[in-house]
């Protein structure tokens, strides 16, 4: 498992620096042609986004032809690339039943099986499947519990990659604080729920199939597709995403809402009033929102704080669509309340942790 997530960040950092920056850094002349036509009005804060020192920053301008390009293609896509690839080489290998079976007595102390490690696994790519995976568990509390700790605590390879793209110029050791947030998060809760949640966990029963060298063409295959299927679903919430981040900005809503959000969002979390539209965006693509907290020039600690919370406090609302039709409105209001109060005990926790105040 070590090698294999080892191998999703060398061939996803190498996609990055050897094919999508080069090709955005010939994309930028005709970007930055088409700002000055524009430059200034409406049109340009919603294409190009905001200037930052003039020019434009494909992290931090929030336009449709800039950050919602390069987050996608530049930042996320070749993580996502590497992940699915990594995925089904060891599907097809015969090794996610052996896996299942190795992890059968530690998810045993959540009130799961073995098999509940095939959510997590998938929800690393991708949170929707993750949520569909939930189904193949045998009782209502297992189904319930699973998704819960998916929604709180996994975030998708695509959330990742924007924790690596903006974390990672700090040192790893930002990064594995959220990890360990994260970690020790799903086993406190799992924990907890598998006392508080009625009902039966039934033991693992499971057919163990042979090896198999795995076929590079079914591989490939099933990368492509899965690639294209993030793609269809991402690229229109992305760029909603944005759109809506905008129109917030320019309306003045968005200080609005900091000021409602004000006491739970700067009073517990400690941080700045302008963390409430990311985490507001988070709704819709949560790798949007912690793009988003790049241009509000935060610490490091803040940053591991910011997105630790936009893991926890609620899945994307494409998640939410198959959660209402894996558990039920009532399941899913329990589950939700949950998420809301690990995120602010969570996030108050950090705070006196990382900040000291």
């Amino acid at each position: 498992m070590l090698l294999t997530f080892t191998f999703i960040r060398f061939i996803g950092e190498g996609l990055i620096t050897y094919i999508s920056d080069p090709l955005f850094d010939l994309y930028m002349p005709y970007v930055t042609a088409l700002s000055n036509m524009l430059y200034p009005g409406i049109l340009h804060d919603i294409l190009i986004g905001k200037l930052i020192d003039g020019q434009i920053d494909y992290i931090q301008s929030m336009g449709l032809l800039t950050t919602g390009l390069y987050v996608t293609f530049g930042m996320v896509l070749p993580y996502i690339i590497a992940f699915y690839l990594g995925l089904s080489f060891i599907e097809d290998t015969g090794y996610l039943p052996r896996l299942s079976v190795l992890v059968d007595n530690i998810f045993h102390r959540f009130g799961l099986h073995g098999y509940a490690i095939v959510s997590v696994f998938l929800g690393m790519g991708c949170n929707v499947p993750g949520a569909l995976s939930v189904r193949i568990l045998e009782t209502r509390k297992m189904r319930f519990i699973a998704a819960t700790l998916l929604s709180i605590a996994v975030p998708c390879m695509a959330q990742t990659a924007m924790i690596f793209g903006i974390l990672g110029s700090y040192g790893i050791k930002y990064i594995l604080m959220v990890i360990t947030a994260l970690a020790v998060t799903y086993i406190i809760m799992g924990l907890l729920l598998k006392r508080i949640i009625k009902g039966e966990s039934p033991e693992l029963f499971c057919e163990i199939p042979p090896y198999h060298r795995p076929s590079g063409r079914a591989v490939m295959k099933k990368t492509w597709m899965r690639v294209r299927s993030f793609l269809i679903e991402a690229i229109p919430f992305v760029f909603l995403g944005v759109v809506i981040v905008n129109i917030l900005y320019i309306t003045g809503i968005i200080d609005i809402l900091g000021d409602i959000l004000s006491p739970v969002v700067s009073g517990i979390w400690g941080l700045p009033q302008a963390a409430a539209g990311a985490l507001l965006i988070g709704f819709l693509r949560k790798d949007v929102a912690v793009g988003m907290l790049v241009p509000l020039d935060m610490s490091p600690q803040q940053l591991v704080i910011a997105v630790t919370i936009l893991t926890i406090y609620f899945p994307c609302v494409a998640t939410f669509v198959v959660l209402i039709r894996e558990l039920g409105i009532r399941d899913l209001i329990r589950s939700t309340l949950l998420m809301i109060f690990t995120a602010l005990i969570v996030g108050g926790v950090m705070r006196i942790i990382l900040l000291g105040v």
